[in-house]
């Protein structure tokens, strides 16, 4: 038990070695400035673009952080060029400097500021009974279309053609033609016309409020009469109503999260605020001078 203690010691002692190494190894070095293999990975890992091309190739790696190391360089050779003229003493640059100093703090206060809060599950179950009206879904209606499409550029006699093989498709309709085989022969919609027009769902507020109008004005089992649109003309046929409903908690629990998280960050931040004026009451003087150049 003894040698397995003193094995347990031994491994934690080299993996602790091992990572500070790779921590203080240097990949790229110009003048004073020095780029760890640490630093190297935290830019990749905290740049979403990369992110995504590793996930995607992770074959890339060693192209990506030959492009990183040259970007690298060539920010700290402009800057060695930078100190040789003394720019830093030019009165802009060291406002610019001052700017980004402070950004880089209060960014950093923030956080840390911020760091450790949550939310239970009590927690998340009451912001969501107290809030139900944000996790409705709207009204909708199942629907099929034929759309006869009709291009932005067309002439009057064009679009005028395309009307009248849309109202001549929709007498076939009031005969008692199937709406779904017209569908397949007929329409422009490439997506839809395969599955006899079928749109699935449409809630409310997901087209264009003159379409809406007047699909949302038809009974179950009503076909329209053509529907002008920028796309062309669409003869509609509702299927089903589907009543505005909310949402079950667990549905939305990861969005009542982000609402509720977001309300605590702002809580966190106005109280930051609050105490800081307090300590470093702000001072403006803009209203001030404004009063002062309409006199």
């Amino acid at each position: 038990m003894k040698k397995f203690g003193i094995f347990v010691a031994l491994t934690l002692f080299l993996v602790n070695l091992i990572s500070k190494s790779y921590a203080e190894k240097v990949v790229a070095e110009v003048g004073p400035y020095k780029l760890s293999a640490q630093e190297l990975e935290e830019i990749m890992k905290n740049d979403p673009q990369i992110k995504e091309i590793l996930k995607a190739k992770p074959e890339l790696k060693p192209q990506v952080e030959r492009g990183i190391i040259e970007r690298w360089l060539n920010i700290s050779l402009f800057a060695l060029g930078a100190k040789e003229e003394t720019l830093k003493d030019d009165p802009k640059v060291r406002q610019r400097i001052e700017e980004a100093e402070k950004m880089i703090l209060a960014e950093e206060y923030l956080q840390r500021e911020l760091k450790g809060i949550q939310a239970s599950e009590e927690e998340l179950k009451a912001y969501y009974e107290k809030n139900k009206a944000q996790y409705k879904e709207a009204e909708g209606v199942k629907l099929r279309h034929i759309l006869i499409y009709v291009p932005k550029e067309a002439d009057n006699k064009t679009r005028e053609k395309s009307f009248t093989r849309a109202k001549q498709i929709r007498a076939l309709l009031a005969k008692g033609a199937k709406f779904e085989e017209l569908a397949k022969i007929h329409s422009d919609d490439t997506a839809s016309k395969e599955k006899g027009g079928d749109l699935g769902i449409l809630r409310r507020g997901e087209t264009l409020p003159e379409f809406e109008e007047k699909v949302f004005k038809l009974k179950v089992g009503e076909i329209s009469e053509p529907i002008a649109s920028p796309y062309g003309y669409h003869i509609v046929k509702v299927e089903k109503r589907i009543p505005e409903e909310t949402l079950p908690f667990e549905k939305v629990k990861e969005q009542v999260k982000q609402n509720l998280l977001r309300e605590k960050e702002r809580e966190v931040i106005e109280r930051a605020l609050e105490r800081l004026k307090q300590k470093y009451p702000p001072k403006l003087y803009l209203e001030r001078e404004s009063k002062e150049g309409a006199r």
